[in-house]
């Protein structure tokens, strides 16, 4: 009985002590599975290099994109920290930047950002958010056999030569020239058609008739090996991975993951609005997230929404539109979907961004067709709507509406596409004016600064 007095009478001494500096000391660990919910408990949105990427460069930026900048700064640590060195911690709005250096080859590191809320006084929250990563040289593993459930690691024995992520563009004889993240050029292959990784370390050739493989090459233009092929098949986020889309003669579709030098595997069944006449079109494939977003089409028009699962099968997330979207753009891993609306009263376009696999809506803008995603899914680049002489290409911060970046399309705009830096907070914007007479290439950064990439003729193609 002593005893155990003596260890209420202690408990009640730590609990008085912890109410006279502010409260309790609470802290979350993200264990396995549970990193969506420390991140929502920091309001953080998204963290990048994303938890379970792979191919991470040895040098880059760790980033937080918060909900609202909290009362103190995050602190950020790297494991192991043989080599690592952290510096330059700051601010862009709400998100929170630390540089990194030093990682070495093929290793997996864990992050752990430790936020503390406290504000001074009331309840003292300490939250450890906690994700890995791989860096660059990873061997993979062997493909699966098709019976059973889908490994989602990169295609076998496909180790890209090249040191860093590269652009790709065609043109104007049909040559390809690779750009570094700086704009200058690196890489130069004979004419071909292909289109690239989303770190552009491997070029697929895309086949004009349906069936059988078609041919993977590196940087350097060396065959790597082979993929099935499939019409609507599109490069996952990892950039050794293809999603694909397979009709069954009962008229339904499935989900199938395609891998070079390995089989065809599927991962489940695609379920789509009964009596739409619709046809599945992929618009995200992710290995890092390990789901894949797919969307309902007819008639031009986007009528359901679908987040699948690539390890099981299972429909995490669906969602059906009475009134159909213009179209719907993701984020590469399936985090953020924007949803055009048909023209609102003004005439011009609303656009939902809507976070998965939640559904909520996390905001909304207008006046903007959205062509795609930073890697982290914190900015929209699109092209405003109305008249074409002042229409304008836009790199826009959707949760706070601020326009980071802008360039006129003018005197008539053609075509707008986009590629996000893998891992990074770059993206490569090319606009096509006068029917692809004039052409602006610029590689924009999420502060707004901008590199203009010399273009030497038109036309040009994008290989993204």
């Amino acid at each position: 009985m002593k005893i155990w007095a003596k260890q209420v009478a202690g408990a009640v001494l730590v609990l008085v002590f912890a109410l006279a500096v502010g409260g309790f000391v609470m802290v979350l660990r993200a264990q396995q599975g549970a990193l969506a919910a420390t991140m929502a408990a920091a309001h953080i949105r998204a963290v990048s290099p994303a938890d379970g990427a792979s191919n991470v460069p040895l040098s880059g930026e760790i980033r937080a994109d918060y909900v609202s900048r909290p009362t103190q700064d995050p602190t950020v640590k790297l494991e192991p920290p043989v080599g690592v060195t952290l510096d330059n911690p700051h601010w862009d709005s709400t998100t929170f930047i630390i540089d990194y250096h030093g990682l070495r080859d093929n290793s997996l590191y864990h992050v752990d950002l430790d936020q503390d809320d406290w504000t001074g006084k009331g309840e003292h929250k300490q939250i450890k958010v906690r994700w890995s990563f791989r860096t660059s040289g990873q061997r993979v593993a062997p493909s699966p056999s098709p019976s059973v459930v889908p490994s989602i690691s990169a295609s076998p024995a496909v180790t890209p030569k090249s040191s860093g992520p590269l652009i790709w563009y065609r043109g104007p004889s049909n040559d390809l020239h690779g750009l570094d993240w700086t704009g200058k050029q690196v890489k130069s292959l004979s004419p071909d058609t292909v289109i690239q990784s989303p770190d552009g370390l491997l070029l697929w050739r895309r086949p004009n008739t349906p069936g059988g493989t078609s041919l993977v090459s590196d940087s350097n233009g060396q065959p790597v090996g082979k993929v099935p092929v499939d019409q609507n098949m599109m490069w996952a986020d990892d950039g050794r991975t293809f999603c694909g889309v397979t009709s069954t003669p009962t008229g339904s579709y499935d989900l199938d993951m395609l891998r070079i030098n390995g089989p065809r595997v599927r991962v489940g069944a695609i379920s789509l609005t009964p009596g739409t006449n619709q046809v599945p079109v992929l618009v995200a494939c992710s290995i890092m997230t390990h789901r894949a977003v797919v969307i309902g089409q007819s008639s031009g028009y986007t009528w359901n929404v679908s987040m699948i699962s690539l390890t099981d099968g299972s429909v995490v997330y669906q969602r059906s539109y009475p009134n159909p979207l213009a179209r719907i753009v993701a984020s590469h891993d399936g985090q953020y979907i924007a949803e055009q609306l048909a023209g609102n009263a003004n005439g011009g376009p609303a656009t939902l961004i809507r976070q998965l696999p939640g559904g909520t809506v996390v905001s909304q803008l207008s006046g903007i067709l959205v062509q795609g995603f930073s890697w982290d899914g914190s900015l929209v680049v699109g092209s405003t709507f109305g008249n074409p002489s002042v229409q304008e290409a836009q790199v826009i911060r959707w949760h706070t509406h601020e326009t980071v970046w802008h360039q006129c399309m003018c005197p008539h705009p053609h075509w707008l596409v986009v590629l996000p830096q893998p891992g990074g907070s770059k993206m490569a914007i090319i606009a096509s004016m006068n029917d692809g007479s004039l052409v602006s290439f610029n590689i924009v950064d999420a502060n707004g600064s901008s590199q203009p990439v010399p273009v030497g003729s038109t036309p040009i193609t994008p290989a993204f």
